[in-house]
């Protein structure tokens, strides 16, 4: 599963037109699954997060890389 790398998650596309996130809606933890932190790190090395925002219109889920840059934008 090939990821891309972008500088936020406006930049990804994926983000519907209009959506703003709410104020408290952010949570953030560690990766879980080792072999997906290792794939991460090969795209871009450092710390990475896995983030829950919650927006207007609904959750956008991605990974997030100490510097800010994101992969795997998803919005739900």
């Amino acid at each position: 599963m090939p990821l891309h790398v972008y500088p936020s998650i406006g930049a990804s596309g994926k983000v519907p037109a209009g959506w703003v996130p709410s104020r408290h809606g952010t949570i953030k933890y560690s990766i879980r699954p080792p072999s997906m932190l290792r794939y991460l790190r090969t795209l871009l090395p450092g710390r990475w997060k896995k983030v829950i925002k919650k927006g207007t219109t609904g959750e956008v889920h991605y990974f997030e890389q100490e510097s800010g840059r994101v992969a795997d934008v998803k919005c739900y």
